[in-house]
């Protein structure tokens, strides 16, 4: 299996947890849960991915081991010199909130992912995803 996906959005890296505690009776519990902007960023992520899981017969994830491909686009910049955008938001953050969000679509788990590349540039913003998946010999 093989496909490339583009979306574009500004791309938003994984935020750290938000915790909380929830008291039932003398008991506590605690939990955690993403910002509001990396929730809707993996929401829109996760969206496209079923759209192009459904255009190519992916009735479930596979579990295969996989070749990761992402791009991240930054937005333009200033002086229109520069290529590689060697500013924060880290490229791993950015690469979680994407594995995280294709997770359960098109891949088990991102356990799974045996090679990644990650490049981050200037460039109106927009997130290019490619996956490819190895076949097993048995």
């Amino acid at each position: 299996m093989q496909f490339v996906l583009e979306i574009n959005t500004k791309p938003i890296p994984q935020s750290r947890p938000r915790f909380y505690v929830k008291h039932h009776g003398l008991k506590h519990f605690v939990g955690a849960y993403d910002s509001k902007q990396c929730k809707d960023f993996k929401e829109v992520v996760a969206w496209h991915a079923k759209i192009i899981a459904m255009e190519n017969g992916l009735k479930e994830p596979v579990r295969d081991p996989i070749v990761l491909n992402l791009i991240f686009q930054m937005g333009e910049n200033g002086n229109g010199k520069e290529e590689f955008h060697t500013k924060k938001p880290d490229i791993d953050n950015l690469a979680k909130a994407v594995k995280d969000a294709l997770k359960g679509i098109i891949y088990h788990d991102d356990s799974q992912i045996v090679e990644a590349h990650l490049f981050k540039r200037y460039g109106e913003h927009m997130i290019k995803i490619e996956v490819r998946t190895i076949e097993v010999m048995k």
